[in-house]
């Protein structure tokens, strides 16, 4: 299956939004969706569709769009003395010089009370900080999958991290799981949903009753996360 994509431009009160064109073999009608962690629009397409239909029809829903940017939440980056949520909790980050001699032992990054502590020049800060973020949820996340797997007799092909924007996790039909990264700063009932969910589908690929019973052995948070997805799952775009 081929999926190609081109990018373009469109000019929203002054803002440029890119426009993400992404033809899809199997796609019978347009459809746009906001992607809010790139500033910009995916516009999937049908094959053999007409570049100016797709711009007339991005530019007939500039309102739309203009109405979503406004409510996407502000940018929060990773500097010295932010504070980000880890599963939950609220941690301050709290940058050391590199040249500090002192706790030596600790390594590069570490979580002690509250606070996350990375060593970094400030320029690199925020790349330091994601991947010690990444380092931790792809832990939890193996952790959590594979004891939920054995538990139903199912094996995981493989576990990837990935920074989507509309979907927090995904199963396919080989067993292979993908989970958004930004899961690190949800509630840990709402990781251990979202990843009892994927497991699930190991054995259900659809959302059937038998689907969501089994999701339920497998934890027991599923309605407080979706409704805390649903209110807050925009949130956790918004650290960078």
């Amino acid at each position: 299956m081929t999926v190609r994509q081109h990018a373009h431009t469109l000019d929203i009160n002054g803002r440029s939004i890119g426009i993400i064109i992404q033809t899809h073999p199997t796609s019978r009608k347009l459809s746009l969706r906001l992607m809010p962690g790139e500033n910009a629009v995916k516009v999937v397409t049908p094959t053999n569709c007409p570049k100016q239909e797709v711009l007339d029809f991005v530019h007939r829903q500039k309102i739309w769009i203009a109405e979503r940017l406004d409510q996407q939440p502000e940018k929060k980056p990773y500097q010295n003395g932010q504070s980000i949520p880890i599963l939950g909790r609220e941690h301050r980050i709290i940058r050391i010089d590199p040249g500090n001699s002192g706790n030596k032992s600790r390594g590069s990054a570490w979580l002690e009370s509250e606070q996350l502590f990375i060593k970094s020049h400030p320029e690199h800060l925020p790349r330091r900080v994601r991947d010690f973020l990444q380092k931790e949820v792809r832990y939890e996340i193996n952790l959590r999958a594979r004891e939920k797997a054995s538990a139903i007799d199912k094996e995981i092909a493989t576990i990837r991290l990935k920074d989507t924007t509309s979907r927090w996790g995904s199963c396919s039909t080989q067993g292979n799981l993908n989970f958004s990264w930004r899961l690190i700063f949800a509630p840990e009932q709402v990781l251990d949903y979202v990843i009892a969910h994927e497991v699930a589908h190991l054995e259900h690929m659809n959302h059937s009753a038998a689907f969501w019973s089994l999701v339920d052995e497998l934890t027991n948070a599923r309605h407080w996360s979706q409704k805390w997805l649903k209110a807050n799952g925009s949130g956790l775009l918004s650290y960078s």
